[in-house]
């Protein structure tokens, strides 16, 4: 409520109040050269501007409460991508988006806001905002495209979205997975009758193939309406053509299978390409061949996996270590032999081992143990648990020492740390592990001697300093420790959440990278942020310069030289001017590329090189035939309601029958009197008038 506060109590007011009576009772009670009744009025005036005065001392401030009204909102995303002007002519296409903006003025003239967005999140401004709205995006991802308005108007009184699409999407995963807090309303743009065509809708293959094996790509061809014809499928690699297969179409719709087995013969990226012969009648010429990239090395990196028993977190690493084709994961459980025969090999060399509640109590697998302590250059990932030797593992490991344990618990969850430099983790995935439930870890004084840490462990909403997993290289050897077991609890957690960031298999990947990776000693390097980009991304160049003591060093001329598939160089330079700077090539088309970088350090000159891959994003108007379904199916989950070109005018309809409320927002305001213009007038007022009467009565 609105009404005067003072910084102090009340009861100051009274005894300023005492002050300067008294005040003015011994200035004016003497006998004076005027007369009584101007004494008066004299009096009032200074005992006036002294309590003015004193109640000013105290810091007396107004409070008022505004409130105000917020509207209901009703977003609406246009899917601007290029299938929308697939099927039909531009003209239809922006007589839709007009009754679109009827309807959103009808619902305006209702007391509701409304907002306009494109597929990628952008917002459409002013007064005619989807006047200028060009339907050239190349991705459409419409997951994303809700999660992120939902956040954007996550304080605001979002009561409805509207998706303006035809249903086709060719990133992130389907809507229909996607809960939201508002109901979706969508409107279906687009032909859903299926064009007389020939595609080859994917091809799948191993992204890493091994030199000398052969590997196998399997193109899907997708048929719509040349049943009895004959179709010619061929595969090549840089023009040459490796293999041709023949296949009769049985029935107006479907798909075939058509596999390819290929050997790898030549080291790098290598381009395959599947093309069917075109048709007469055919929709699109365009999706009638596919390529893919295959990396071609020449072996495996070999992991060994020891573990004092069956346990989940296997399962859990077993499947994060398998996603990449460059590891081939060894397992090794004292008294039981692996099925698939990926136990452990005494001639094998292995670049990474990894100790799963080892060294144990029971002192199992110790002289296998010892054997591996013996190549010094090895590298080990220690996971503690119930069953390890904890006194054991303070001596093995150089990073950790944990005392005091006498089998006591802590429930910890983990929270990251600011200060990692070893490699980039993104931090939408931070966030993500961050949620997961609690796992259990010992209790007692950690004592951190060398590395960094990652993740510190979180008891409750406390964040400690100890460890929860730390890494880092001590005479040339990498060593990590997570200090817990459970990380089968967090995947599954993550799982149930439906994210598609596969947030604990790339933190468990990145361990295993960091590790496995050899010490680079050379003081130059030029790396690429990721092996693949799409061909709407830019390719993003990281530079690293070091004087003889490995210490970072700027601004030196980077000579970068790029080679496409065909041997055409292009030459960029720049400078290497602060931490973390990233060079930026846009604009390069499908292929794979080599890539040379020289600098000049200390009169030398120094090289680094690599290659990366730029893939095709494939185009969205070669699926042209719209997905309604889909939409409706997000509109019955979510509340909303579907409609089409020809039940358009409906759209406003539904919104204004509930008639949204408004949200009522309340604001307190405090104002101080001591900045008040009219409080300090009338002080002056009063002041001026007493020098004024005593000096007009002969007072001084």
């Amino acid at each position: 409520m609105n009404g005067l506060y003072i910084e102090y109590s009340w009861w100051w007011m009274f005894l300023s109040i005492l002050l300067c009576a008294g005040a003015t009772y011994l200035l004016y009670t003497k006998k004076q050269v005027w007369t009584v009744n101007i004494n008066r009025i004299l009096i009032v005036l200074r005992f006036s501007a002294l309590l003015i005065i004193t109640f000013l001392l105290l810091d007396p401030m107004f409070k008022s409460i505004e409130r105000y009204f917020e509207k209901p909102i009703v977003s609406f995303i246009i899917d601007n991508s290029e299938s929308m002007t697939a099927t039909i002519t531009q003209e239809d296409l922006n007589a839709s988006i007009q009754s679109i903006k009827a309807e959103a003025e009808k619902l305006e003239g209702e007391g509701y806001k409304t907002k306009f967005y494109t597929i990628d999140g952008s917002q459409l401004e002013g007064e005619e905002p989807l006047s200028n709205l060009a339907f050239d995006h190349k991705v459409t991802n419409i997951s994303k495209s809700i999660q992120r308005l939902e956040e954007l108007n996550e304080h605001e009184n979002l009561a409805a979205i509207t998706l303006v699409s035809d249903g086709i999407f060719n990133q992130g995963f389907s809507p229909l997975y996607l809960p939201s807090v508002v109901p979706i309303y969508t409107v279906g743009i687009g032909d859903t009758i299926p064009q007389i065509d020939l595609q080859v809708k994917e091809v799948y293959t191993n992204r890493v193939a091994y030199m000398g094996n052969k590997f196998p790509i399997l193109a899907e061809v997708v048929n719509e309406g040349f049943v009895g014809k004959e179709v010619e499928v061929e595969l090549t690699n840089r023009g040459e053509i490796l293999s041709r297969k023949r296949y009769r179409i049985n029935n107006d719709k479907g798909f075939e299978q058509i596999e390819f087995i290929v050997e790898a013969k030549k080291k790098g990226y290598q381009k395959y390409t599947v093309n069917v012969r075109t048709l007469d009648g055919e929709f699109s010429k365009e999706n009638n061949s596919k390529s893919v990239y295959v990396e071609v090395i020449e072996g495996k990196e070999k992991i060994l996996l020891i573990a004092n028993a069956p346990h989940p977190d296997i399962k859990a690493i077993r499947s994060a270590v398998e996603k990449n084709k460059n590891y081939e994961l060894h397992i090794y459980i004292p008294g039981l032999k692996m099925k698939d025969g990926k136990g452990y090999d005494n001639k094998a060399k292995y670049d990474l081992v990894i100790l799963h509640q080892f060294p144990n109590i029971k002192r199992n697998a110790a002289l296998l143990l010892e054997k591996l302590k013996k190549q010094q250059d090895m590298p080990f990932w220690y996971i503690i648990g119930d069953n390890t030797n904890i006194n054991t593992f303070n001596k093995m490991n150089p990073l950790l020492t944990i005392e005091g344990y006498r089998g006591q618990k802590d429930k910890v969850t983990p929270a990251f740390t600011d200060n990692f430099t070893y490699f980039t983790f993104p931090k939408e995935k931070k966030d993500l592990i961050q949620k997961m439930s609690p796992i259990e870890v010992p209790y007692g004084e950690y004592k951190v001697n060398a590395g960094k840490v990652l993740v510190n462990q979180q008891i409750g909403s406390v964040k400690s300093s100890k460890p929860l997993l730390l890494m880092g290289e001590v005479g040339d050897v990498k060593s990590a420790v997570f200090v817990g077991t459970g990380l089968w609890k967090w995947r599954l957690q993550e799982g149930l959440l439906q994210s598609d960031e596969m947030a604990v298999d790339d933190l468990v990947g990145k361990v295993i990278q960091y590790l496995s990776t050899k010490t680079d000693k050379r003081r130059f390097r030029v790396n690429t942020t990721t092996a693949e980009y799409s061909d709407i991304e830019d390719v993003i160049i990281e530079t690293e310069v070091y004087n003889d003591i490995y210490e970072s060093i700027y601004g030196q001329t980077i000579d970068l030289t790029v080679t496409d598939e065909e041997g055409e160089k292009m030459s960029y330079t720049y400078l290497n001017s602060s931490p973390y700077f990233k060079y930026h090539l846009t604009d390069l088309e499908e292929g794979s590329y080599k890539y040379v970088a020289s600098t000049v350090l200390d009169g030398k000159k120094e090289y680094s090189s690599g290659n990366f891959v730029v893939r095709a994003m494939e185009l969205e108007a070669l699926n042209p035939t719209a997905n309604f379904a889909l939409l409706r199916s997000v509109s019955e989950k979510t509340g909303g309601s579907f409609y089409d070109n020809a039940s358009l005018d409906q759209l406003s309809q539904p919104l204004l029958n509930k008639k949204a409320p408004q949200r009522i927002h309340s604001e307190e305001k405090y104002k101080e009197l001591g900045s008040n213009y009219w409080i300090m007038s009338l002080l002056f007022l009063l002041l001026f008038s007493e020098w004024i009467l005593r000096k007009m009565h002969g007072g001084f």
